[in-house]
């Protein structure tokens, strides 16, 4: 069974080029050690999505996880860009977002 960490707020949205992008930050998730992986889960995301973690792009379209292990920091920038939708000034991100610590 997975330990998960909701990434809830802060969030911030910023217009993009055509879109939104929503943007967090958090550190290296407290207790990962060796042997474990972290998996970034996002729930319902849109096939005009793009996923950006730590400025590199990790998927383009439809998926839902997403191995982020050998890219994590001890301080760490995740972007969720939405082509043709409308920025925001909520600061919760209207999808559902968590890291899944599993064992690798």
């Amino acid at each position: 069974m997975p330990h998960a960490i909701r990434l809830r707020h802060p969030w911030q949205c910023q217009a993009c080029d055509g879109g939104a992008r929503w943007q967090r930050t958090f550190n290296w998730p407290a207790g990962l050690i060796a042997g474990e992986s972290a998996r970034l889960v996002i729930e319902g995301l849109p096939p005009t999505a793009t996923v950006e973690f730590n400025d590199q792009s990790i998927v383009e379209g439809i998926a839902d996880h997403f191995d982020i292990t050998p890219t994590l920091a001890p301080y760490n920038r995740l972007a969720i860009i939405i082509a043709g939708a409308e920025p925001s000034d909520q600061t919760e991100c209207p999808y559902d977002v968590r890291l899944e610590i599993v064992e690798s």
